[in-house]
Protein backbone atom coordinates (compact mmCIF):
# COMPACT_ATOMS: atom_id res chain seq x y z
CA UNK A 1 0.00 0.00 0.00
CA UNK A 2 1.23 3.49 -0.84
CA UNK A 3 -0.10 6.54 0.98
CA UNK A 4 0.68 10.18 0.21
CA UNK A 5 2.25 12.34 2.92
CA UNK A 6 -0.71 14.76 2.94
CA UNK A 7 -3.38 12.12 3.66
CA UNK A 8 -5.41 13.19 6.74
CA UNK A 9 -5.36 9.58 8.05
CA UNK A 10 -1.58 9.27 7.61
CA UNK A 11 -0.48 9.10 11.27
CA UNK A 12 -3.25 6.68 12.17
CA UNK A 13 -2.48 4.35 9.26
CA UNK A 14 1.31 4.41 9.74
CA UNK A 15 1.14 3.96 13.53
CA UNK A 16 -1.31 1.05 13.20
CA UNK A 17 0.91 -0.57 10.58
CA UNK A 18 3.98 -0.33 12.83
CA UNK A 19 2.17 -1.35 16.03
CA UNK A 20 0.76 -4.39 14.18
CA UNK A 21 4.27 -5.68 13.42
CA UNK A 22 4.43 -4.11 9.97
CA UNK A 23 7.34 -2.65 8.04
CA UNK A 24 6.93 0.74 6.39
CA UNK A 25 9.11 2.88 4.17
CA UNK A 26 9.07 6.39 5.61
CA UNK A 27 10.55 9.73 4.54
CA UNK A 28 12.81 11.47 7.05
CA UNK A 29 14.85 14.64 7.00
CA UNK A 30 17.67 12.83 5.20
CA UNK A 31 16.55 9.76 3.22
CA UNK A 32 13.69 7.30 2.94
CA UNK A 33 14.08 4.46 5.43
CA UNK A 34 12.68 1.03 6.22
CA UNK A 35 11.03 1.33 9.64
CA UNK A 36 9.42 -0.88 12.26
CA UNK A 37 9.04 -1.09 16.01
CA UNK A 38 11.87 -2.86 17.81
CA UNK A 39 11.09 -6.54 18.26
CA UNK A 40 8.33 -6.42 15.65
CA UNK A 41 9.92 -6.32 12.23
CA UNK A 42 13.72 -6.39 12.25
CA UNK A 43 13.86 -9.89 10.76
CA UNK A 44 11.64 -8.84 7.89
CA UNK A 45 13.86 -5.80 7.19
CA UNK A 46 16.99 -7.98 7.35
CA UNK A 47 15.37 -10.38 4.87
CA UNK A 48 14.30 -7.59 2.49
CA UNK A 49 17.73 -5.94 2.54
CA UNK A 50 19.66 -9.22 2.44
CA UNK A 51 21.44 -8.15 5.59
CA UNK A 52 22.86 -10.55 8.12
CA UNK A 53 21.31 -10.80 11.56
CA UNK A 54 23.03 -9.27 14.57
CA UNK A 55 23.90 -5.87 13.10
CA UNK A 56 22.08 -3.21 15.11
CA UNK A 57 19.61 -0.84 13.51
CA UNK A 58 19.47 2.91 14.09
CA UNK A 59 16.65 4.10 16.35
CA UNK A 60 14.70 7.26 15.64
CA UNK A 61 13.50 8.83 18.88
CA UNK A 62 12.31 12.00 20.52
CA UNK A 63 14.67 13.50 23.11
CA UNK A 64 12.22 12.53 25.85
CA UNK A 65 12.34 8.88 24.65
CA UNK A 66 16.11 8.58 25.15
CA UNK A 67 15.72 6.91 28.60
CA UNK A 68 13.98 4.01 26.81
CA UNK A 69 17.26 3.32 24.99
CA UNK A 70 20.17 4.65 27.05
CA UNK A 71 21.18 6.02 30.44
CA UNK A 72 24.16 7.81 28.86
CA UNK A 73 23.63 11.57 28.67
CA UNK A 74 25.35 13.04 25.60
CA UNK A 75 27.34 16.27 25.76
CA UNK A 76 24.95 19.27 25.52
CA UNK A 77 27.02 20.61 22.61
CA UNK A 78 26.10 17.50 20.60
CA UNK A 79 22.49 17.52 21.82
CA UNK A 80 22.21 20.97 20.26
CA UNK A 81 22.34 19.27 16.83
CA UNK A 82 19.09 17.45 17.59
CA UNK A 83 16.74 17.38 15.91
CA UNK A 84 18.91 16.91 12.88
CA UNK A 85 21.07 14.57 10.78
CA UNK A 86 23.26 13.35 13.65
CA UNK A 87 23.32 9.77 14.94
CA UNK A 88 24.99 9.16 18.27
CA UNK A 89 26.14 5.70 19.32
CA UNK A 90 25.57 5.48 23.05
CA UNK A 91 25.72 2.77 25.70
CA UNK A 92 22.42 0.94 25.49
CA UNK A 93 20.04 -0.45 28.06
CA UNK A 94 18.84 -3.53 26.12
CA UNK A 95 21.79 -3.69 23.70
CA UNK A 96 25.47 -2.98 24.40
CA UNK A 97 25.18 0.12 22.19
CA UNK A 98 22.39 2.03 20.47
CA UNK A 99 22.60 4.25 17.41
CA UNK A 100 20.08 7.02 18.14
CA UNK A 101 18.88 9.95 16.06
CA UNK A 102 16.30 12.67 16.69
CA UNK A 103 15.14 13.52 13.16
CA UNK A 104 14.22 17.02 12.01
CA UNK A 105 11.00 15.81 10.40
CA UNK A 106 7.66 16.93 11.79
CA UNK A 107 6.02 13.82 10.33
CA UNK A 108 8.48 11.46 12.07
CA UNK A 109 8.27 13.42 15.33
CA UNK A 110 4.46 13.20 15.26
CA UNK A 111 4.69 9.49 14.47
CA UNK A 112 7.05 8.90 17.40
CA UNK A 113 4.54 10.63 19.70
CA UNK A 114 1.72 8.55 18.23
CA UNK A 115 3.44 5.16 18.73
CA UNK A 116 4.91 6.24 22.07
CA UNK A 117 8.32 4.69 21.54
CA UNK A 118 11.41 4.86 19.31
CA UNK A 119 11.28 3.19 15.91
CA UNK A 120 13.93 1.38 13.93
CA UNK A 121 15.13 2.95 10.70
CA UNK A 122 17.61 1.93 8.04
CA UNK A 123 18.19 3.17 4.51
CA UNK A 124 16.08 1.82 1.66
CA UNK A 125 18.47 -0.35 -0.31
CA UNK A 126 19.81 -3.86 -0.58
CA UNK A 127 22.76 -4.50 1.69
CA UNK A 128 25.98 -3.28 0.10
CA UNK A 129 24.19 -0.98 -2.40
CA UNK A 130 23.61 2.77 -2.35
CA UNK A 131 20.38 4.01 -0.73
CA UNK A 132 17.54 4.60 -3.18
CA UNK A 133 16.46 8.23 -3.33
CA UNK A 134 13.76 8.20 -6.00
CA UNK A 135 10.30 7.37 -4.66
CA UNK A 136 9.44 5.82 -8.03
CA UNK A 137 12.45 3.46 -7.79
CA UNK A 138 11.55 2.68 -4.18
CA UNK A 139 7.97 1.79 -5.09
CA UNK A 140 9.08 -0.30 -8.09
CA UNK A 141 11.64 -2.24 -6.05
CA UNK A 142 9.99 -2.61 -2.65
CA UNK A 143 6.21 -2.01 -2.80
CA UNK A 144 5.46 -5.74 -2.82
CA UNK A 145 7.95 -6.41 0.02
CA UNK A 146 6.71 -3.98 2.70
CA UNK A 147 3.34 -3.29 4.31
CA UNK A 148 3.28 0.44 3.60
CA UNK A 149 5.16 3.18 1.72
CA UNK A 150 4.67 6.84 2.65
CA UNK A 151 5.15 8.83 -0.54
CA UNK A 152 6.55 12.29 0.17
CA UNK A 153 7.74 12.67 -3.41
CA UNK A 154 11.33 13.53 -4.15
CA UNK A 155 13.27 14.43 -1.02
CA UNK A 156 15.90 17.16 -1.30
CA UNK A 157 19.33 15.73 -2.13
CA UNK A 158 20.90 14.58 1.10
CA UNK A 159 23.59 12.41 2.59
CA UNK A 160 22.78 9.98 5.38
CA UNK A 161 23.22 11.16 8.96
CA UNK A 162 26.65 11.76 10.44
CA UNK A 163 27.51 9.08 13.02
CA UNK A 164 29.56 9.75 16.17
CA UNK A 165 30.36 6.94 18.62
CA UNK A 166 30.29 8.09 22.25
CA UNK A 167 29.95 4.62 23.78
CA UNK A 168 33.64 4.33 24.70
CA UNK A 169 33.88 7.77 26.28
CA UNK A 170 36.04 9.35 23.57
CA UNK A 171 34.03 10.69 20.60
CA UNK A 172 34.89 8.89 17.36
CA UNK A 173 33.60 9.91 13.95
CA UNK A 174 32.19 6.76 12.35
CA UNK A 175 30.65 8.32 9.23
CA UNK A 176 30.78 11.84 7.89
CA UNK A 177 27.30 12.48 6.54
CA UNK A 178 24.91 15.38 6.12
CA UNK A 179 26.08 17.21 9.26
CA UNK A 180 29.68 18.41 8.95
CA UNK A 181 31.50 17.92 12.27
CA UNK A 182 35.10 17.96 13.39
CA UNK A 183 36.11 16.16 16.57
Amino acid sequence: MVIKIGNPELLKIVSQTLLNNGVAILPSDTLYGFSCIQGRGEHKIEEIKGRGAGKHFLKLALKEQLPMLTAQIPDPNLLAYWPGPLTLILKGIKNPTEGIRVPDSQFIQNLLKEVGQPIISTSVNYSGHQPLTSIEEIKKEFEDKVDLIVDAGALPPSLPSTIIDLSKGIPQLVRQGQLKVKL
